[in-house]
C-alpha cells in the first residue's frame, strides 16, 4: 500500500463516519477479509492518514456556550512555531491556523462564558510578549461543524478516462 487506492480511501471514508465501526462489519463494507482490513488500517496509521480516535462531545452539553474565533497578530521576530504551540495549550482552544495577510493566526476557542473569553484573552492569551493585538469575533450559534474531510475520488483502472 504505497499510495491511497479506492479501498484505502474508502476506509477513511467508513471510519470518518463511525470510528467506533468493528473491524468485521468494516471488512464486510468494504468487501475484503477481516484479516486484511485490520492491516490496512494499521497501516493508515503507521503512516499517519489516520491521526486517531476520540468521541465528539456536544460542546453545550458539556457548558461550554461561547464560540470565539480571535484573530492574533505575532509581535516582529517573535517564533511563530513557538505561539502556535503556546496557544495550542491554552484552555478552551480547539483549533490554532497559522495565517498570511493581516492577522498571522486565527484561533477557535470555547468557554463557558463570555467571562471566561474575557480572562482568557486579556489574562492568558495577550499577556504574552509574542501576541501584538487581537480581534475576536463571537459565533451566535453552530449552525453546522463537522469532523468529516472531503476525500479524493479515485476512478476504477477498467474506467476510460474521459477528455474534454
Amino acid at each position: 500500500m504505497d499510495e491511497l487506492d479506492e479501498t484505502s480511501i474508502e476506509i477513511l471514508r467508513i471510519l470518518q463516519e463511525d470510528g467506533r465501526i468493528s473491524n468485521a462489519e468494516l471488512a464486510q463494507r468494504v468487501q475484503l477479509a477481516p484479516p486484511t482490513v485490520l492491516r490496512r488500517v494499521k497501516l493508515l496509521e503507521e503512516r499517519g492518514y489516520i491521526k486517531g480516535y476520540a468521541a465528539l462531545v456536544d460542546p453545550l452539553m458539556v457548558g461550554l456556550k461561547v464560540t470565539a474565533f480571535i484573530f492574533v497578530e505575532s509581535a516582529a521576530g517573535c517564533d511563530l512555531d513557538d505561539m502556535s504551540k503556546f496557544m495550542a495549550q491554552l484552555p478552551g482552544v480547539q483549533e490554532v491556523h497559522r495565517m498570511i495577510g493581516e492577522w498571522c493566526f486565527l484561533v477557535k476557542v470555547r468557554t463557558d462564558s463570555p467571562q471566561t473569553l474575557e480572562e482568557f484573552i486579556y489574562r492568558r492569551l495577550r499577556n504574552h510578549p509574542g501576541v501584538r493585538r487581537t480581534l475576536t469575533t463571537l459565533a451566535t450559534s453552530s449552525a453546522y461543524e463537522t469532523t468529516v474531510l472531503p476525500l479524493p475520488k479515485i476512478a476504477p483502472a477498467h474506467e476510460p478516462i474521459e477528455h474534454v
